[in-house]
């Protein structure tokens, strides 16, 4: 069951698992939920939708990774090499397209390490 909560143009501005003070009970074929999604497509599916959002759900494990990491819940090092490396490609990626690194930091581990200043490198 979903919940919208819309604005004074009645276009939705949220979508929640969970009721809202002043949200309402939707379905997602609904129009306005299909135009908020941006999935204004008469051939939605529910799996087409999680094709779309595989991208940006692979950034925000990234991310939690990075948190996970960050706040020693996990050490880095636990992960599967495979991960490490993968991990480590992407965060270098995400920091040229940000600008954060440039050609000549890229070299420096300092800057595209995801280890933090109190792991170890084994």
């Amino acid at each position: 069951m979903l919940y919208a909560l819309r604005n004074n143009d009645g276009r939705i501005t949220g979508l929640s698992e969970t009721y809202q003070v002043g949200a309402e009970e939707v379905d997602m074929s609904n129009p306005d939920v299909r135009d908020f999604l941006s999935l204004n497509d008469e051939n939605f599916s529910p799996d087409a939708y999680l094709d779309q959002s595989d991208k940006s759900i692979s950034r925000i494990i990234e991310d939690l990774i990075e948190l996970l990491i960050d706040k020693n819940v996990i050490i880095f090092t636990d992960l599967p090499n495979g991960a490490q490396g993968k991990l480590l490609t992407r965060k270098l990626a995400r920091g040229l397209i940000r600008g954060d690194l440039t050609e000549d930091t890229i070299g420096d581990e300092s800057e595209t390490s995801i280890l933090s200043d109190e792991d170890e490198l084994l």
